[in-house]
């Protein structure tokens, strides 16, 4: 299920589910949407405080679910990422999001939210900049194609291939940390024959190994038809060398698995940020160059 396409002119709407943001930073987003002729209305919650939290769970629920029932917003953009957003999705009234279908734009923390609508609801969500990041995505115009309901294909320049082959299917991920904590829960989209997407930054050598782990142990790994990592910039390995690299950890743990493996894809928290449809179809091919193509809807 896809929402309608969004066009300028539509309305998008504002919201914040994870740590609070600054209103200068919305405010510099909010200038460069409506020049591109979206008309943009930022929820009151969006500026709200508690801790690092952008306000309560109650408040962000209400936000995310006042935005969903006006029929005028055609879009709900998260503010910014952080931390929190996992708190929302076991209490989401997911029957109002699957009846009345509407893009949602987000992604780190954001992760959560994405994958728990798509395996809700089977709508098609958005991997994207969160709304404080447009003055410095490169990807605007490629995400506003995409949301438009048009084809892309991903620049796969510096992208390095681990293992050769070819796959077609769902796209399902996000962010690795986040991710991997709705393994196991009724949260995590179906994985059979899905592109399997991941990216992170900031994260210690250590524990991103103990994630794949937790991938491949719950059969996660085992179920999907491709693996595209992006950007895990920056790394971390404080203490005693780990002494084993991101690609060892992802070569160790995909052993033995006949999918397509590619690494720094253009797409996580680093400077590109390639948009990616959760629940979407794409193409990935793993070859010398590697291509990607999202599909259109």
């Amino acid at each position: 299920m896809r929402a309608p396409p969004l066009r300028p002119g539509d309305t998008i709407g504002i919201m914040a589910p994870s740590s609070y943001v600054e209103r200068d930073d919305i405010a510099a987003a909010q200038a460069i949407a409506e020049q591109a002729g979206y008309r943009i209305w930022v929820h009151p919650q969006t500026y709200a405080r508690k801790g690092q939290s952008a306000g309560t769970h109650e408040e962000k629920l209400a936000a995310l679910h006042e935005l969903w029932a006006d029929d005028s917003i055609r879009a709900v953009w998260a503010a910014g990422g952080g931390n929190r957003s996992l708190h929302l999705v076991d209490r989401i009234y997911y029957k109002l999001v699957a009846t009345r279908p509407k893009h949602l734009i987000g992604f780190s923390d954001v992760t959560a939210l994405l994958n728990a609508i798509t395996a809700k609801t089977n709508l098609v969500t958005w991997h994207g900049p969160v709304f404080r990041m447009l003055p410095t995505c490169e990807e605007w115009p490629v995400f506003q194609r995409l949301v438009a309901g048009e084809a892309a294909e991903m620049d796969m320049s510096s992208a390095r291939v681990l293992r050769t082959g070819e796959a077609r299917g769902r796209l399902i991920g996000g962010n690795l940390a986040v991710f991997q904590y709705l393994v196991g829960t009724p949260f995590l989209p179906d994985l059979g024959g899905a592109i399997l997407f991941l990216e992170d930054c900031n994260e210690e050598l250590s524990r991103i190994d103990r994630m794949f782990l937790h991938l491949r142990w719950s059969g996660a790994l085992q179920r999907i038809s491709g693996l595209m990592l992006g950007s895990f910039e920056p790394v971390r390995d404080t203490g005693r060398p780990f002494g084993f690299t991101l690609q060892d950890i992802v070569e160790e743990h995909t052993r033995g698995l006949d999918i397509p493996i590619v690494m720094n894809a253009p797409f996580g928290h680093a400077k590109r940020l390639f948009p990616l449809p959760v629940g979407g179809v794409a193409c990935l091919i793993a070859a010398n160059p590697p291509a990607f193509h999202v599909l259109p809807a």
